[in-house]
């Protein structure tokens, strides 16, 4: 029964995305099947998991949308428009993490209220002032030309679209991000459902979410086996005898499965070559390799180049 509510979970948080994506270019002013949808969060799957932070989800999620014709600027519109939506749940899902497994923050606060020092607020001032000369420098880089003016316009235009997308379809991808994300930190209790002295659900829920969004911050692909020693010292909740079974199914459903589906569409679609090239994002540039064509039509191709 387990498996079958975690499959089951798994196929919802797989087509809320899909919805998600579809809606995001539909604000575009696009059209995007639901089987191009699935495919390129398929390819976003993939490259998250085997890319330190997950930085090569986007890129190859933003490949997915260029191989299904769409232009790179429409591509970049619906993608801004589908991080407008994710960011505002994480921010929210990152919020009740901290209160649930800090509840006394509200004291801790107070107390470093009282105590501070005039040095700490001379830091947290500095700290502002280099984030605002590192936005003044970038906007003069902009200006002066260092960055191509085709990107420059890319930009511009994909911003304004996000900016115009209607309110209650930024809404709309908000509540399928809640499901999205709701879903897959239900995994870890749909496989405990029936077991004798299973921990309490909130215990596995918040530990389940937090683990999932982990590789966000620890910079190594998948959570470079942070996750997996967390989950062996409770963190998501004591299982008992069944602990290493239950992390191993846990991270079958929530990472292995689907990466596995996303490498072997990606080196179908793609290629090899063009697949290995899309995993390297975060790693660092590679010399000896040199510039990859995916295989594709000559349609395609013709606009990757662009």
């Amino acid at each position: 029964m387990g498996h079958l509510l975690a499959l089951a979970l798994l196929a919802i948080d797989c087509l809320v995305r899909a919805w998600r994506i579809q809606l995001a270019t539909w604000t575009a002013g696009a059209r995007l099947s639901f089987g191009d949808a699935f495919r390129l969060n398929l390819y976003g799957e993939a490259a998250s998991q085997l890319t330190p932070n997950r930085l090569g989800g986007e890129p190859a999620r933003f490949l997915g949308l260029t191989e299904a014709g769409l232009r790179p600027v429409t591509g970049l519109v619906a993608i801004g428009v589908e991080v407008a939506c994710e960011w505002p749940v994480f921010l929210a899902a990152f919020a009740a993490l901290f209160v649930y497994y800090v509840p006394d923050w509200r004291d801790a606060a107070g107390v470093w209220l009282r105590r501070h020092r005039a040095g700490e607020l001379v830091t947290i001032e500095i700290i502002a002032l280099v984030v605002l000369l590192g936005v003044y420098l970038l906007q003069r880089l902009v200006r002066s030309g260092m960055v191509r003016h085709r990107v420059r316009r890319q930009w511009r235009v994909a911003l304004a679209h996000v900016r115009r997308a209607p309110r209650w379809a930024l809404g709309a991808g908000a509540l399928l991000t809640v499901v999205s994300v709701a879903a897959r930190a239900l995994i870890l209790p749909a496989l405990a459902w029936g077991m004798p002295g299973r921990p309490p659900l909130n215990q596995m829920f918040f530990g389940a979410l937090a683990l999932i969004h982990a590789p966000l911050v620890v910079p190594l692909p998948s959570g470079g086996g942070g996750l997996e020693v967390a989950f062996l010292q409770g963190f998501a909740g004591d299982f008992g005898a069944a602990q290493v079974r239950i992390l191993l199914w846990w991270r079958f459903y929530t990472a292995l499965l689907l990466t596995a589906l996303g490498v072997a569409v990606l080196v179908r679609q793609l290629g090899y070559r063009a697949a290995v090239e899309l995993f390297k994002i975060g790693w660092g540039k590679s010399r000896s390799t040199p510039p990859v064509t995916p295989r594709h039509p000559r349609r395609v191709r013709k606009r990757l180049r662009e």
